[in-house]
């Protein structure tokens, strides 16, 4: 088995649990601005509202992941599962948000669900770790497949 590289950041939890319970707590806050003052107020929880379920459902899938042996070791920080890694189906990965992430793809489904979202270190204006996260996690997907990798 080859060494694995660190594939969530030391920021995972920031991502995933912090940011969005702030963007969360902000919304009451809009309502009750808007109930005491104009209709346009009630514009603008209407778009922190849309925010708020674009931030969940990007902020939902993201967990910390590691390998130990032939498993991966996914967390959400408050439970962790083995998730065997001949289970890795698909790898996908996105640079177009200011998190650069990679979505994991597991068949059959782990407890956390059928993706998994993973924000892999990344340094300011260098692309290395992530391209050697993705090197990895490559290899993994193209050793249970038996064939070259591609992600979509």
């Amino acid at each position: 088995m080859r060494t694995s590289p660190v594939l969530s950041s030391s920021l995972t939890f920031l991502s995933e649990w912090v940011f969005p319970a702030f963007f969360l707590l902000g919304w009451p806050i809009w309502i009750q601005s808007a109930l005491s003052g104009s209709t346009m107020d009630w514009v603008a929880v209407i778009v922190w509202g849309v925010g708020c379920i674009a931030v969940l459902m990007w902020s939902w899938p993201i967990k910390f992941v590691d390998v130990e042996g032939d498993y991966f070791i996914i967390s959400d920080y408050f439970t962790s599962h083995r998730v065997p890694i001949a289970h890795l189906a698909n790898i996908t990965e996105n640079y177009y948000s200011r998190t650069p992430a990679i979505m994991l793809y597991f068949e059959p489904t782990t407890p956390f669900g059928k993706r998994v979202r993973i924000l892999p270190p990344v340094e300011w204006f260098h692309s290395e770790r992530f391209d050697e996260v993705m090197v990895f996690l490559r290899s993994l997907v193209s050793d249970h497949t038996g064939n070259s990798h591609r992600s979509r």
